[in-house]
């Protein structure tokens, strides 16, 4: 670290985030850094405590309109008094756009900002930076995590109308950014096709606390149950209908089989309507979204990981589940070969292939030894390759990089 702590924006989240990202600013304050989180919601006392984390409100728009006008006009006054430079900043963005409403929802989003100066500014995800350019003018730096979800997701399945927008959004925020961190190299690859220049990126993978993520002293089931439990949210995107197809084609070859499936999101009635279609009342477990200690009492307990998506950039819960000692059954999407290695660590199966996932989960339904094997080696690999400390480590010396101009 330097003499003077480098200052870093963590802008376009929610909170509380992602276990992944708020480890990841946990972390980057205990080496020195003066880490600023822009959110509307507060960070619990234990972590404003932390001495080197700030907390920069930024309310909600869908406020009730008296109490949203009286905010506006407080913060805009805030601004014209401290920071008139960058009412003068902002403005020209605000003008161009036609909508009288949504003029006043970007001086909201963008008013709270005003007067505060970073060393590098610092977006989780692509569609967060886009939200944001106006900050790309603040004498700072910015760099932005590309994760595959806006990349991928564009290539899989976005309609016509929808692609060129997207892209071109893409496109902006790459030739914009200082630096550009993927977590994979199959992700940079595709980002490449959007514009990304190669010489500006930086390849991190994604971490796990192989502390915490552990495996337990149990070995197997006691009922004979074969256990299976995947992690994320409820999306289309997740390939759920095909992991459900899959344990029907376990069920009808006889398999003791459990699925446990944790997480939430918009398509849980789809979800839950396949799973009576497909006669899996009783098969099926729907957990919703659990607290980290609960999703890794559910990962211990379970007898293999199950990834079905039809895109990644590098799956966090396949890495946990590997640190908890589970092998893994995982679909070929962005860097899942970067962090899976089909036929030591688990098996990595052909996108939308419900028998393909269902023939590798009933190897290691029949082969407990097999299970015990590559659940060793996928606990190996994550603590070599996926080490959070490594990746602390790792976009530090990229913050500090973009923030002396290298």
């Amino acid at each position: 670290m330097s003499k003077r702590p480098i200052k870093i924006l963590c802008a376009g989240l929610s909170w509380p985030a992602e276990t992944f990202l708020t480890r990841l600013i946990k972390g980057l304050a205990d080496d020195g850094a003066e880490v600023t989180i822009a959110c509307k919601g507060q960070p619990d006392d234990d972590w404003l405590s932390h001495p080197r984390l700030r907390w920069l409100y930024t309310p909600d728009w869908g406020s009730v309109i008296p109490a949203r006008f009286l905010r506006f006009g407080w913060m805009m006054c805030q601004a014209v008094a401290s920071a008139p430079g960058d009412i003068r900043l902002f403005a020209p963005y605000i003008k161009n756009v036609e909508s009288r409403v949504e003029r006043l929802r970007m001086w909201y989003q963008l008013l709270p900002f005003a007067g505060y100066r970073w060393d590098v500014i610092y977006f989780p995800w692509n569609f967060a930076a886009l939200n944001f350019l106006p900050l790309f003018d603040l004498n700072c730096p910015v760099v932005i995590s590309c994760r595959g979800s806006q990349i991928n997701v564009t290539s899989v399945a976005s309609p016509d109308s929808i692609r060129p927008a997207i892209a071109a959004g893409l496109r902006v925020t790459f030739e914009r950014a200082a630096a550009i961190h993927c977590v994979s190299e199959a992700i940079k690859l595709e980002a490449m096709k959007y514009g990304l220049d190669p010489a500006k990126t930086r390849v991190i993978h994604p971490a796990v606390d192989v502390d915490f993520f552990s495996p337990s002293e149990r070995s197997g089931s006691d009922d004979g149950t074969f256990r299976v439990v995947t992690t994320g949210s409820l999306l289309w995107v997740k390939g759920y209908e095909y992991a459900l197809q899959s344990i029907r084609h376990l069920v009808d070859r006889g398999i003791a089989v459990q699925f446990d499936l944790i997480g939430e999101g918009p398509d849980r009635q789809r979800i839950l309507y396949t799973i009576h279609d497909l006669g899996l009342e009783g098969r099926v477990h729907l957990h919703g979204r659990l607290k980290p200690d609960e999703v890794r009492d559910k990962l211990r307990k379970a007898d293999a990981f199950l990834l079905s998506s039809l895109s990644e950039g590098m799956s966090n819960a396949v890495l946990e589940a590997m640190a908890c000692g589970l092998p893994v059954v995982t679909t070929d999407c962005g860097g899942m070969r970067e962090a899976v290695t089909d036929g030591k660590s688990g098996f990595v199966v052909p996108v939308r292939d419900p028998m393909e996932i269902s023939v590798a989960l009933e190897k290691l339904a029949s082969n407990p030894h097999l299970r015990f094997q590559m659940g060793q080696d996928a606990r190996s690999a994550v603590a070599s390759m996926f080490d959070l400390r490594s990746q602390i480590t790792q976009f530090g010396d990229l913050y500090r990089a973009v923030s002396e101009g290298n």
